[in-house]
């Protein structure tokens, strides 16, 4: 079946947006960034599996080696009070999951490093912890008038935006302050890593 479309955005170093919009076809993602090529993509969506895992499939015997059944990474957003999805077997975003890793593996063997981050955690380390559901007017203003405070040179874009591309948006903003090493790392390297601002 076609993959839903995906809300894409860039930015050049100075944090100016080159590119936004939705793209259905991953192959078509990877001509994107080939054609801007950009030191490091940031994607929303889980990247690697529990250690122990080589799917995520109910019948096959791998089991994750932690009690804990997610990652590293997602038990220590937890801790800092940030529900995420599950990545275990038991997951209800399996199709997600794969895509992410795929995508992930074809840029990495492309050249171009690939960082796993999530937007509501972003968000929350961005804008703090009280905030309106994005899926409400409510929260769409308080997303775009956040964005525009942080990237100033999307403002004239943002009417267009709908909430996808405002999670891109932030996205992209989180590796845009990975490059200026302005995020802290959760999980270990072995296992997978989310990057969120510091």
């Amino acid at each position: 079946k076609p993959a839903k479309p995906s809300a894409c955005l860039g930015l050049d170093n100075n944090a100016q947006p080159v590119y936004f919009g939705f793209i259905t076809h991953d192959d078509d993602i990877i001509s994107v960034v080939e054609f801007y090529s950009p030191k490091v993509v940031a994607i929303d969506a889980p990247l690697s599996l529990p250690a122990g895992l080589c799917c995520l499939e109910e019948n096959c015997p791998c089991q994750a080696v932690s009690q804990r059944k997610n990652r590293q990474c997602d038990q220590e957003l937890r801790q800092l009070g940030i529900p995420c999805y599950p990545t275990s077997k038991k997951t209800f975003i399996k199709d997600l999951i794969y895509r992410g890793i795929a995508l992930k593996n074809k840029l990495n063997s492309l050249g171009f490093e690939v960082i796993e981050i999530y937007p509501y955690a972003s968000k929350v380390r961005l804008f703090g912890k009280v905030m309106p559901r994005k899926s409400t007017a409510e929260g769409m203003a308080f997303l775009k008038q956040n964005l525009a405070e942080i990237l100033p040179d999307i403002k004239p874009y943002l009417a267009v935006f709908d909430h996808n591309l405002c999670d891109a948006a932030i996205a992209a903003y989180t590796a845009f302050l990975y490059r200026k090493g302005m995020v802290d790392v959760l999980g270990n390297s072995d296992e997978g890593l989310i990057f969120i601002p510091r």
